[in-house]
């Protein structure tokens, strides 16, 4: 926020590209918020649940977005639509869809109910 700060006194910025960049990084945060989640419920070592969550947002983030630009067809599609950083694209470069956020929005739910059911099936 200090940057936005800053930028806007030292000239014209387009203030709506800035607070959906922000909005998009909230929502893109939550997504990993309910992997983290969900990696720290099946470990009970922090070391473990940390690196399970990093490959799970690695594999969103990364290995679906190659998928998904090397594939045609269904596959690609589907690999695109599950990658984590063309939703976010779109939605930093001020495109709002409805179908970002609600992604974004169930990867965090999934991953907070998955963490939950993870928990009640330990007690």
């Amino acid at each position: 926020m200090i940057y936005y700060i800053s930028i806007s006194f030292l000239g014209k910025v387009d203030h709506g590209a800035i607070i959906s960049g922000y909005i998009g990084l909230l929502l893109f945060s939550a997504a990993y918020i309910g992997i983290g989640l969900f990696a720290s419920s099946v470990s009970k070592n922090q070391i473990v649940a940390f690196l399970l969550a990093l490959f799970i947002g690695i594999f969103f983030q990364i290995f679906f977005d190659i998928l998904g630009s090397s594939l045609t067809g269904f596959w690609g599609k589907l690999f695109d639509f599950m990658s984590l950083a063309g939703h976010f694209d779109s939605i930093s470069r001020g495109v709002w869809d409805t179908r970002d956020i609600i992604y974004f929005l169930s990867i965090c739910i999934l991953g907070i109910q998955l963490a939950k059911e993870n928990l009640a099936f330990r007690r």
